[in-house]
């Protein structure tokens, strides 16, 4: 048995597994379906931890949730909501639209770091 196929759907623990894969379907949090169907918040990571096919369907349902707000998003960017434009258009196309660009320069810089009230002193250590 690979170390993440463990079962964890025991006769015991699946009327709570389906308890807690239908609360999580209708929107809730990770934990707050944990609670609906009295399984430990930590069980829950055990379980994923343990077994891919039952991580899998929690990343799913998780999956399928952020689209909603990525199709909600958009249509909101499409309908006029400029605030919306922007936060798409800055991380879909951010090669295109950001408002920082990265330049990768080759060489050294030297940078002299002076204190408050420091001294100041030429090359030698003399005082100026």
């Amino acid at each position: 048995m690979e170390e993440r196929d463990r079962p964890i759907k025991t006769i015991k623990n699946e009327q709570k597994i389906e308890t807690f894969l239908k609360s999580l379907r209708s929107g809730v949090s990770v934990l707050k379906a944990s609670k609906a169907a009295n399984i430990d918040y930590s069980t829950i990571w055990k379980w994923r931890n343990w077994n891919k096919e039952f991580d899998d369907e929690v990343l799913a349902i998780i999956n399928a949730r952020t689209q909603i707000v990525v199709d909600a998003l958009f249509m909101n960017a499409a309908s006029g909501n400029v605030v919306a434009q922007i936060f798409w258009l800055k991380n879909r196309g951010a090669d295109r639209w950001s408002d920082r660009h990265k330049h990768d320069v080759e060489g050294g810089i030297d940078v002299l770091v002076r204190y408050a009230g420091e001294e100041k002193k030429d090359g030698n250590g003399k005082k100026i």
